[in-house]
């Protein structure tokens, strides 16, 4: 079996399966991040474990990528993964697929400066696609992979978000 033909039977059984049980869709995730020294972070959710740092000059010691990366990375990643599995559910054969992510941000804004807003300014994402196929035979596939992309939503649209605190240890 192929990686086309495995992504198109996995969510093919994923879909039969939340047809009949809608609730076995939802499901809750928990990324937590300790500081272990400085800026440096330790994040880890399940058995994946993750270094997050600011770079030397941004008051870090460069022991990771910055939240930052991680944020386009988890954007160019679920647009390209997104993609696949549509290209894949299509039967339609993919040669290279690439996701580029550009963002514009003023670190003015990380430091709280009046006026400056602290969130990106831009943020624009490139596909580079050769496909076994036609831009006219592509593109309802692309779109409908763009519609289901929960990153780009979550970058795009407004999420209902909370915070807490809690004082003393955790418990």
């Amino acid at each position: 079996m192929d990686a086309q033909d495995h992504i198109r039977n996995a969510f093919s059984r994923m879909a039969h399966v939340f047809a009949k049980k809608p609730e076995a869709a939802q499901d809750t995730s928990v990324m937590r991040a300790r500081v272990v020294e400085g800026l440096h972070c330790e994040a880890q959710e399940g058995d994946w474990r993750f270094s997050i740092d600011m770079p030397v000059e941004g008051g870090g010691i460069g022991a990771g990528p910055t939240p930052g990366v991680h944020g386009r990375a988890a954007l160019a990643s679920c647009l390209a993964i997104g993609y696949s599995i549509f290209l894949a559910r299509a039967g339609i054969g993919v040669r290279s697929l690439e996701v580029e992510v550009a963002a514009d941000y003023d670190n003015r804004g990380l430091l709280g400066m009046e006026g400056v807003y602290p969130a990106y300014l831009g943020v624009r994402h490139t596909l580079y696609l050769e496909a076994e196929a036609t831009p006219e035979q592509l593109e309802p596939v692309l779109a409908e992979a763009r519609r289901c992309s929960p990153y780009l939503h979550v970058f795009a649209d407004p999420q209902p978000l909370q915070g807490s605190v809690v004082y003393g240890p955790r418990g």
